[in-house]
């Protein structure tokens, strides 16, 4: 199942420090913070676990596949609207992050169209694994 593959990559993802993972999917776009054991410290800068984003809002014949659950604190930005990303490496600890939208179906998208509809840089001056961060997790904090 979806859950049990993801319990088996996520404490793999953290104990290896992957800063970000990326995939696309649902016809739509979504940037979670730092994300681990459903909890999230809204970091962007030295996140203490991987920041994920689906970014599969290009287009297809399928069209958006709609969100169905309200918007959780470990989520940045929702989207569902068709675009693509850009991500620009600057060096060993910044990267900038984009998602562009290209949807054009009513006068409201047309107007957006182009426009930049997420920008972030993401941080990470301290590479390597997250579990250096395991006392963080534990405690019950604002999420």
């Amino acid at each position: 199942s979806t859950q049990s593959t993801w319990d088996g990559m996520e404490p793999l993802l953290f104990r290896y420090g992957v800063d970000l993972f990326i995939n696309g999917h649902e016809h739509n776009y979504e940037r979670m913070y730092d994300v681990y054991q459903n909890k999230t410290t809204q970091s962007t800068t030295d996140p203490k676990a991987t920041t994920y984003i689906v970014t599969g809002s290009a287009g297809c014949s399928e069209l958006h596949e709609p969100f169905r659950l309200p918007q959780p604190a470990r989520s940045a930005l929702r989207a569902n609207t068709f675009g693509y990303s850009r991500m620009e490496v600057h060096n060993a600890t910044h990267l900038r992050w984009q998602q562009v939208q290209t949807q054009k179906d009513t006068p409201a998208d047309k107007a957006m169209y182009g426009a930049v509809i997420d920008d972030v840089w993401i941080i990470q001056r301290h590479h390597g694994p997250f579990t250096r961060h395991e006392a963080t997790w534990r405690v019950n904090g604002p999420w």
